[in-house]
């Protein structure tokens, strides 16, 4: 995420050095619609499901959950659902792959940009807003995030790559392992108590964790007002669990705005 001045010139975004080989964008079957998902390998990238808000959401680098970022446009980037499918060519592939992760990601998202500019015909601006915002801070006593252990080295001396993600565990649950903050706001700005807000991360905290998270979601919360002990709200479980917690407060926000957009050219 970006914060701070733009201009507000109409601007598509500009050519990636780098280019998809093939790529195919048509609408996601109404009668058969799996859940969205984004799947990154060496040498693809594929969206099924995704709206073109969605979209561009990944492609700008936008935290996932910000409703209010990305505006403007007809009805439809927001509501039609697409299945993407680009392939890059095999030395292309080979030569990203030897990047290192996070610059993996820039070059995919530039590519990304450059895809979904061109095919949909979108032209864009960028403005500043001061926007609803959630802080996220370390609470008075401190964090309970736990350090990651550091990776144990392989029988032939080298040190193994740690593995740094955050999984689902069931409803209500999350498992970091080597996880860092911007990952887990990445995820907590996807929970429905968040409101579509952008989250901030203001903890300071810049190591790698391993952490559980618990809470009963709002949803079930409402559903089981009568019962006696219905676990804490995700609020609390942040501030009991993890040590941090999430404050309420307005910020100067980069948004995008469509000025022009197409449904995708055929393939």
């Amino acid at each position: 995420m970006i914060l701070g001045a733009f201009s507000s010139s109409a601007l598509a975004a500009p050519p990636a050095q780098r280019s998809f080989e093939v790529a195919t964008i048509k609408p996601s079957d109404p009668q058969n619609t799996p859940p969205e998902s984004i799947n990154i390998s060496p040498d693809r990238f594929q969206a099924v499901g995704m709206t073109l808000k969605e979209l561009i959401k990944v492609a700008w680098d936008l935290n996932y959950g910000a409703e209010d970022q990305v505006a403007g446009g007809p009805p439809w980037v927001s509501s039609t659902r697409y299945d993407l499918n680009a392939k890059e060519d095999a030395a292309l592939a080979a030569e990203i792959a030897k990047l290192p992760d996070h610059q993996q990601g820039v070059e995919i998202r530039a590519m990304l940009r450059d895809l979904i500019t061109q095919r949909f015909r979108l032209h864009l601006h960028h403005e500043t807003r001061q926007l609803a915002v959630y802080e996220l801070m370390v609470s008075k006593d401190g964090p309970r995030l736990l350090p990651a252990p550091d990776q144990a080295p392989k029988s032939d001396g080298t040190q193994e790559k740690p593995r740094r993600w955050i999984r689902f565990a069931g409803v209500g649950q999350l498992e970091g392992f080597g996880a860092d903050t911007s990952t887990l706001i990445t995820v907590l700005s996807m929970q429905p108590e968040i409101g579509g807000r952008l989250v901030l991360d203001k903890t300071g905290l810049t190591g790698i964790y391993d952490f559980t998270l618990k809470w009963t979601p709002d949803m079930f919360l409402n559903a089981n007002q009568s019962t006696a002990n219905p676990g804490p709200s995700l609020f609390t479980a942040l501030q009991e669990e993890l040590g941090l917690r999430l404050d309420s407060a307005k910020a100067p926000v980069d948004r995008i705005v469509i000025d022009s957009v197409s449904p995708p050219v055929a393939n």
